[in-house]
């Protein structure tokens, strides 16, 4: 069998014509090889050319600032309303935005840090009083970094701007919204304030107390009872409305300035079959807020109008003209009256 393959082999190969055939073929299908590999590699390339070519006809996203907003524990609702406005207003005016929650103040210390390194043209962050927390916004301020705080200042920073209410006018209008909840303007009110900060450094929360004050103190049969600070964690409030209900049973109103504060006062006054006996004055007009107001647990709330602070934040960046420090936000009184405005 062998010797039959050897004969047949050396006929192909010592056949000079079937020889020079053989290489001819060989030779054309190295061509054909060579012509196909070159138009596959060719059309590839101009596959990949009309795709970039395609992609670089979309509209390039050019960034005119970069900005950082830090916000610090915000409530869900105040978050979404505030951010949503932020990133509206940033999208129309061509600003790449890099938004955070921090939940703690070394987080937003490190990403304030983070932005300045990376010489971020602006940085909208809560005002909150700690020392290493401003620090790091005056590191930002010296380096040419335009710095505003909104919804709470505080004190120690030469920041551009302050975009939110007017503590002391919500102080006084919270003050009349729990004495129109007692009988013949006599009675015993709790407020809850929510604070970052210790009670002296805490300026939203202080000027927000003197105007509280200045009201109550025009009521003499009003005793204001007890003035508590809560933190930003979730059962803060639960907890103390039970010292507050320990301590004073017969606790007409209590007040509160933050939407999770006003929802944990709600939840104890619930479960203690309380509710039309303790009238609760809250803040924020979230989905369970809302609910509640209709439901009679929480008497009237207040909209701090946290998606005009987005939009003014945006729009003193976008300006960038100090012809105004202080930036004011009007505040709404919700009650069963009117709470279906606030109803999508």
């Amino acid at each position: 069998m062998s010797h039959g393959y050897n004969k047949f082999f050396d006929y192909i190969f010592g056949n000079k014509q079937i020889n020079l055939l053989f290489r001819a073929l060989t030779i054309v299908f190295i061509i054909i090889l060579a012509v196909a590999f070159t138009i596959s590699i060719t059309y590839s390339m101009n596959m990949n050319d009309s795709f970039n070519n395609g992609r670089l006809n979309w509209p390039k996203r050019q960034y005119s600032k970069n900005i950082l907003v830090v916000m610090y524990q915000t409530s869900d609702d105040f978050l979404q309303k505030f951010k949503n406005e932020v990133c509206k207003k940033a999208e129309a005016n061509q600003i790449f935005i890099d938004f955070v929650n921090a939940e703690s103040i070394n987080d937003a210390i490190n990403r304030i840090n983070t932005a300045v390194a990376a010489k971020v043209d602006g940085i909208i962050a809560q005002g909150i009083y700690d020392s290493n927390y401003i620090q790091a916004v005056n590191k930002a301020i010296e380096k040419g970094i335009t710095v505003e705080f909104v919804f709470t200042d505080a004190l120690g920073a030469d920041r551009a701007f302050f975009v939110g209410y007017n503590a002391y006018d919500y102080g006084k209008m919270a003050a009349r919204s729990a004495i129109n909840q007692l009988h013949d303007t006599s009675g015993c009110i709790a407020l809850m304030v929510q604070s970052a900060t210790s009670n002296e450094k805490d300026v939203t929360g202080g000027v927000y107390i003197e105007g509280f004050k200045s009201i109550i103190d025009k009521y003499p049969r009003v005793k204001l009872v007890d003035i508590m600070r809560t933190s930003y964690d979730m059962f803060s409030a639960e907890d103390i409305t039970y010292d507050i209900l320990n301590q004073y049973p017969d606790i007409n109103v209590i007040v509160c300035t933050s939407e999770r504060d006003a929802f944990g006062v709600a939840q104890v006054v619930i479960d203690l079959n309380r509710v039309g006996d303790i009238k609760i004055i809250g803040s924020g007009v979230s989905k369970d807020i809302i609910k509640y107001i209709e439901l009679g647990v929480i008497a009237s709330s207040f909209d701090i109008n946290p998606g005009l602070m987005g939009k003014l934040c945006i729009q003193n960046m976008v300006n960038n003209k100090i012809v105004n420090e202080y930036f004011e936000v009007p505040i709404e009184l919700v009650t069963s009256d009117n709470v279906h405005k606030y109803k999508k």
